[in-house]
């Protein structure tokens, strides 16, 4: 009885088609890796100046800084203080979002849901525009809000810019400088204890 083999081997209609195949895959370098190797190497390439990353970022650091912290948002409807799609999305992915129009019965009828949910803090972020610079490498956001329905009716939140940068790893809110300790009192001596009585 002869031994038997393995199909691969014996078959040569299978081995030269996966021949061919295990030579396609094996190259696994992209067409143009020469560009791909320059896009990487280039500061800042992590980025695109059309990417809207940039308010996403600045969204979240805007809501989790807010005081009161808000626990649910609101992002104007059909105006030019409408949150970009990054923005709005940062929301939903924080907590409930909700539509707020201009229209005062629509602002009634979402101030009634808001009530019906519970007494969470709720934000209306606004968004007020962004600008380029460093040659699209920064961008600074302009956020503002108030507070809708509950015990924070009306309560403005600040406006601020934040400043999102591009880094060789993405977009990044820069880092606040550490907050030097401040010294601790010196214990009193044996001396002082004396001088006291």
């Amino acid at each position: 009885m002869t031994p038997t083999r393995p199909i691969l081997a014996a078959s040569p209609t299978l081995t030269i088609p996966l021949a061919l195949l295990f030579a396609a895959c094996g190259d696994a370098t992209p067409k143009n890796a020469s560009a791909s190797a320059d896009h990487e190497a280039a500061p800042g390439s992590a980025c695109v100046s059309l990417d809207t990353t940039p308010v996403g970022l600045a969204v979240l650091d805007y809501i989790t800084t807010a005081d009161p912290h808000p626990q649910r948002f609101l992002s104007a409807v059909g105006t030019d203080s409408a949150l970009p799609d990054d923005g709005f999305k940062t929301l939903q992915d924080k907590g409930p979002t909700y539509f707020y129009t201009s229209d005062p019965k629509g602002q009634a009828q979402v101030k009634a849901k808001l009530e019906s949910a519970g007494p969470y803090a709720s934000m209306l972020v606004v968004y007020k525009g962004k600008t380029e610079t460093e040659n699209g490498n920064a961008v600074t956001v302009t956020l503002g809000g108030h507070y809708v329905g509950g015990e924070h009716e009306g309560k403005v939140a600040p406006v601020r810019q934040i400043t999102v940068r591009c880094d060789s790893t993405g977009w990044r809110l820069p880092t606040p400088p550490a907050t030097p300790a401040a010294p601790k009192p010196a214990a009193p001596t044996t001396a002082d204890s004396a001088g006291k009585r």
